[in-house]
């Protein structure tokens, strides 16, 4: 199935590269400028990786640039090395544009680079060198943190990066001529080998390229280390043969310290949330643990904290947050510290579907209209719900039941961030009977479907949350169309079977990935009941045709 969309943005280079030296500044990085040395790194990281991607010459002045900021970042000695080396770029010739891929870890996932770092110095034995290989994308910046980490404790460190190539559950490395060389150099002084990236993912294929890789070209196994960020259920990764693959090299986990500003907290990430927020079990929804972000209460339960995002991740996150505040559908957002946000725990109770009533559908159509008005985006980005929906519709149907989506039926020309999580659980009734949108900031932007696209979205989202009857449905389009002056419903049924077809093939892919988990029960219900819905949207709509629908789902 068909859940991850392409999040790569094509921009100018020149206005990354001014970014770049606007968060350095002229004035160098100071110590306590851990922030700005954040936003510099992840930034300066995207670049190198973009310009590699494209063996642009440009990519070795970026490296420069990297690996002073992680170094600057590392330690507080030569806060003036960034501004030096991001000085050279100025005479530098760039592409005009450059595809860039948001670092998944920094953005959604709590992932610090210094936790690679701390992990790094675990690793550093004196008298030995090491040969770092960083995975593009993110596995440039964590390449440069852990190469910086091993530098400052004495032990020589270089690093290259690598862009494993084919399908994403079997990844293939072939080194360059030039990565040849720099491998055997190393391999010569009998140098330990770190293959770094965020991961390993659902395959662990991008790891197993590289390392299988160094070993074609003469490095022993036991000098390669994986370091990834978390750690593999090895006989779950799906790429062929994993359980003989993996274990023939060395694995170190950077161990995250999220939690790190509010001791004495409790975790509630990875659906552990629903016990605190939701009474009874019953009303439990499904949840893909692995891919929730990080989740704690504090240790007095005043406060809910929440990983927005790194750098300008977090910012724009929290800017939206404060938005929605002001707006009266969310609650205050303070900055917690590396990319965490908290959020006061109010003291409400979640919706339920059958809470929905008139006043609800207000509120709810309100909310859609205000996103449509403050969230909107000026450029039109890639939108690739049509192909979603033809994909995932084709893996679970036969053809001869699956309609025709037609080129434009799911293209906005007014693209907005939507909320993406319009469930019931997500609104919270407050005695007074004000009701509040939760977790509203950051899953628009996020890598799965649906990305920017019309609010449509959200407004079917609602509608099959809520289990809206045809009236229902109506009475809040109506609505939204009466507060917009934008009627939604020639588009809305496309929407409507668009985040269907997504919520089914979302559910199915966590089904595989948490198979075995408590979590599983939970996830095959949802599949089987966004399924259902699938099949009766396309029986409505094509009714007129005869054809039969599979009646038991597969999860082949």
């Amino acid at each position: 199935m068909w859940v991850f969309r392409d999040g790569k943005q094509s921009v100018r280079s020149r206005e990354l590269v001014l970014e770049l030296q606007q968060s350095i500044s002229t004035r160098g990085l100071a110590p306590s400028d851990s922030e700005r040395k954040l936003d510099a790194l992840i930034r300066a990281g995207e670049l190198e990786a973009a310009l590699a991607d494209q063996a642009h010459p440009a990519a070795v002045l970026l490296a420069k640039v990297t690996d002073a900021v992680a170094a600057s970042l590392a330690s507080s000695e030569e806060p003036d090395r960034p501004a030096a080396s991001c000085a050279s770029l100025e005479a530098s010739d760039f592409p005009e544009r450059l595809l860039i891929s948001p670092p998944e870890g920094f953005a959604y996932y709590a992932l610090h680079p210094m936790d690679f770092a701390d992990t790094a110095a675990s690793l550093a034995q004196l008298g030995r060198s090491y040969a770092v290989i960083g995975i593009r994308s993110i596995g440039t910046t964590l390449a440069a943190v852990v190469t910086a980490a091993l530098k400052i404790h004495g032990v020589q460190a270089e690093r290259i990066t690598i862009r494993p190539v084919g399908h994403p559950y079997d990844r293939t490395t072939n080194f360059t001529t030039e990565e040849i060389h720099w491998v055997q150099k190393h391999n010569s002084h009998a140098a330990m080998f770190l293959v770094v990236d965020e991961g390993p993912g659902l395959s662990g294929s991008s790891f197993l390229s590289v390392g299988e890789a160094l070993l074609k070209a003469g490095v022993q196994a036991d000098r390669i280390t994986f370091v990834g960020s978390r750690d593999p259920d090895v006989k779950a990764l799906c790429t062929h043969d994993a359980p003989d693959r993996w274990p023939r090299f060395q694995w170190r986990r950077a161990t995250a310290n999220g939690c790190r500003h509010f001791p004495g907290s409790t975790f509630v990430g990875s659906g552990a949330w629903r016990a605190v927020l939701l009474s009874e079990e019953s009303d439990w929804p499904a949840s893909w643990t692995q891919m929730e972000r990080l989740k704690i209460m504090s240790a007095d339960r005043k406060w809910l904290v929440k990983f927005e995002g790194l750098g300008r991740f977090g910012r724009e996150a929290r800017k939206r947050a404060l938005c929605l505040r002001d707006a009266g559908f969310g609650c205050d957002a303070q900055d917690g510290g590396d990319g965490l946000l908290r959020y006061p725990f109010l003291q409400a109770r979640p919706l339920r579907a059958r809470d929905l009533s008139a006043a609800v559908l207000e509120r709810l159509a309100a909310y859609c209209a205000f996103r449509a008005r403050e969230f909107r985006l000026n450029d039109i980005p890639l939108q690739q719900l049509e192909e979603m929906v033809r994909v995932n519709l084709g893996k679970e149907f036969t053809p001869e039941v699956t309609p025709q989506i037609q080129r434009g039926d799911l293209l906005s020309n007014n693209p907005v961030l939507t909320d993406g999580r319009m469930q019931p659980h997500e609104w919270l009734l407050q005695a007074d009977g004000r009701i509040f949108k939760t977790d509203a900031v950051s899953h628009g932007d996020d890598h799965f479907f649906p990305g920017p696209t019309d609010i449509a979205w959200d407004l079917a989202g609602a509608a099959v949350e809520w289990e809206m009857d045809g009236q229902a449905t109506d009475f809040l389009l109506a609505r939204f169309a009466h507060l917009t002056g934008d009627d939604p419903r020639p588009c809305f049924p496309a929407f409507l079977l668009a985040y269907t077809v997504f919520r089914m093939g979302y559910c199915k892919m966590a089904l595989s990935a948490e198979a075995g988990s408590p979590e599983e029960i939970r996830l095959r219900q949802a599949y089987q009941h966004y399924r259902g819905k699938v099949q009766r949207q396309m029986a409505l709509e094509y009714e007129a045709s005869s054809f039969s629908v599979v009646s038991e789902p597969s999860l082949s």
